[in-house]
Protein backbone atom coordinates (compact mmCIF):
# COMPACT_ATOMS: atom_id res chain seq x y z
CA UNK A 1 0.00 0.00 0.00
CA UNK A 2 1.13 3.44 -0.76
CA UNK A 3 1.42 6.05 1.92
CA UNK A 4 -1.17 8.59 0.76
CA UNK A 5 -0.52 11.14 3.50
CA UNK A 6 0.75 14.51 2.41
CA UNK A 7 4.13 15.58 3.63
CA UNK A 8 3.64 18.68 5.75
CA UNK A 9 6.03 21.57 5.44
CA UNK A 10 8.07 22.37 8.53
CA UNK A 11 6.30 24.78 10.86
CA UNK A 12 8.80 27.61 10.49
CA UNK A 13 8.60 27.68 6.68
CA UNK A 14 4.83 28.13 6.48
CA UNK A 15 3.76 31.37 4.91
CA UNK A 16 1.74 32.68 7.81
CA UNK A 17 4.56 32.02 10.29
CA UNK A 18 7.00 33.91 8.07
CA UNK A 19 4.52 36.79 7.80
CA UNK A 20 4.18 37.02 11.59
CA UNK A 21 7.94 36.77 12.01
CA UNK A 22 8.43 39.59 9.52
CA UNK A 23 5.94 41.77 11.39
CA UNK A 24 7.70 41.00 14.67
CA UNK A 25 11.10 41.90 13.20
CA UNK A 26 9.69 45.18 11.89
CA UNK A 27 8.28 46.01 15.31
CA UNK A 28 11.61 45.26 16.98
CA UNK A 29 13.35 47.56 14.50
CA UNK A 30 10.76 50.26 15.13
CA UNK A 31 11.33 49.95 18.89
CA UNK A 32 15.07 50.37 18.38
CA UNK A 33 14.53 53.37 16.08
CA UNK A 34 12.11 54.96 18.50
CA UNK A 35 14.35 54.46 21.54
CA UNK A 36 17.36 55.92 19.76
CA UNK A 37 15.33 58.88 18.39
CA UNK A 38 16.63 58.03 14.93
CA UNK A 39 14.30 57.59 12.00
CA UNK A 40 15.33 55.94 8.74
CA UNK A 41 12.40 57.68 7.07
CA UNK A 42 13.04 61.14 5.72
CA UNK A 43 9.54 62.34 4.96
CA UNK A 44 9.38 65.44 2.80
CA UNK A 45 6.85 68.13 3.57
CA UNK A 46 3.67 68.04 1.51
CA UNK A 47 3.92 64.33 0.72
CA UNK A 48 0.84 62.25 1.45
CA UNK A 49 2.73 60.15 4.03
CA UNK A 50 3.61 63.31 5.93
CA UNK A 51 0.00 64.46 5.90
CA UNK A 52 -1.25 61.05 7.02
CA UNK A 53 1.31 60.74 9.81
CA UNK A 54 0.26 64.11 11.23
CA UNK A 55 -3.41 63.15 11.27
CA UNK A 56 -5.23 63.08 14.60
CA UNK A 57 -5.41 59.28 14.44
CA UNK A 58 -1.63 58.89 14.60
CA UNK A 59 -1.06 61.81 16.96
CA UNK A 60 -3.60 61.02 19.68
CA UNK A 61 -5.29 57.65 19.25
CA UNK A 62 -2.77 55.18 17.86
CA UNK A 63 0.56 56.06 19.47
CA UNK A 64 2.70 53.03 20.29
CA UNK A 65 5.80 55.05 19.34
CA UNK A 66 6.90 58.65 19.83
CA UNK A 67 7.60 59.07 16.10
CA UNK A 68 4.44 59.64 14.11
CA UNK A 69 5.85 58.05 10.96
CA UNK A 70 6.53 54.81 12.83
CA UNK A 71 2.94 54.84 14.09
CA UNK A 72 1.71 55.20 10.52
CA UNK A 73 3.90 52.39 9.19
CA UNK A 74 2.93 50.14 12.10
CA UNK A 75 -0.74 50.64 11.29
CA UNK A 76 -0.17 49.99 7.58
CA UNK A 77 1.83 46.82 8.22
CA UNK A 78 -0.65 45.57 10.82
CA UNK A 79 -3.62 46.10 8.50
CA UNK A 80 -1.91 44.36 5.59
CA UNK A 81 0.07 41.56 7.26
CA UNK A 82 -2.08 40.45 10.21
CA UNK A 83 -5.15 39.44 8.19
CA UNK A 84 -2.99 37.46 5.77
CA UNK A 85 -1.29 35.66 8.65
CA UNK A 86 -4.59 34.93 10.42
CA UNK A 87 -6.18 33.59 7.24
CA UNK A 88 -3.14 31.37 6.61
CA UNK A 89 -3.22 30.05 10.18
CA UNK A 90 -6.93 29.26 10.00
CA UNK A 91 -6.47 27.48 6.66
CA UNK A 92 -3.59 25.50 8.11
CA UNK A 93 -5.61 24.45 11.15
CA UNK A 94 -8.64 23.59 9.03
CA UNK A 95 -6.60 21.42 6.66
CA UNK A 96 -5.32 19.30 9.55
CA UNK A 97 -8.80 18.08 10.45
Amino acid sequence: MKDSRKKDRPFLTKGWVLTLAGLLVLQLLFIIFDDSSWSPFQVKEGVIIERLSHAKLFKEWFTPYHTQELNLFTAIFAVTLLPAALIGAVKDLASRK
